[in-house]
């Protein structure tokens, strides 16, 4: 059995890497959909007739599902394109994890597509565009708050009280505690629950001819797909 003293440090790091890992994902769909937003310009996304909603659309859909079609349509960039920048959001992502705690190339790829299919499940309706003036355009996105955090720690704290394997092994109790966390991932996401859906606008802005999602607006939308209150929670 995990000692008080052990556990309260393991609480207080899995705290503090959730309240991380929801600070970097913000960060990094932000990075990711900027860094969308300057290969369009490359590819000459600015020029011509443009869909504010569809390119929201498209952002989303490739920073988080790994879907790549409207992204490709909308002339954003390359399928190929798309998935490096997908994979760069995921690599970030995944390096908030392992940064300070070693674990096996195994448990890390097991980890890795279990946050791939948090992703794939967020759930948004990106609606129509209505322009504003010549430089901005809104676009009104509904989201479902996935409620994943708060029923993963609440599994993840419990299965730490329980736990009876080696506690002076370092490396096999770094490995049972990520492989714990991501346990109780999978169980809260294979009966995920859902909010009612909620109204987020997204303002895409004509930036040094750049057309470019606000980023304020962005962490907003963030915070409506997922229970991020609930990131950092201790029992």
């Amino acid at each position: 059995m995990i000692d008080d003293r052990v556990k309260s440090d393991y609480y207080s790091s899995v705290a503090k890497f959730t309240k991380r890992s929801n600070i970097m994902r913000k960060m990094k769909k932000v990075m990711v959909l900027l860094a969308a937003v300057l290969v369009a310009a490359m590819l000459g996304g600015c020029g011509g007739s443009f869909d504010a909603s569809q390119y929201v659309k498209a952002l989303l859909d490739n920073s988080y599902k790994g879907d790549s079609e409207a992204f490709v349509k909308e002339k954003v960039g390359t399928k190929e394109e798309a998935e490096k920048l997908y994979i760069e959001g995921i690599d970030t992502e995944m390096a908030s994890i392992t940064d300070q705690t070693q674990v096996s190339e195994e448990l890390e790829a097991e980890f890795r597509t279990v946050l791939q299919d948090v992703y794939k499940n967020v759930k948004y309706t990106v609606g129509d565009a209505e322009k504003k003036d010549s430089k901005t355009y809104e676009v009104e996105v509904k989201c479902e708050k996935m409620n994943i955090f708060g029923p993963t720690m609440e599994s993840f704290y419990a299965a730490a009280e329980a736990y009876d394997g080696d506690t002076e092994d370092d490396a096999a109790l770094n490995e049972a505690v990520v492989t714990m966390l991501k346990d109780s991932f999978k169980e809260t996401l294979a009966n995920v629950t859902y909010g009612d859906a909620e109204s987020v606008t997204v303002r895409v802005e004509l930036v040094n001819n750049v057309w470019t999602p606000n980023e304020a607006d962005i962490l907003t939308l963030q915070e409506s797909l997922f229970d991020t209150e609930a990131a950092s929670m201790t029992p």
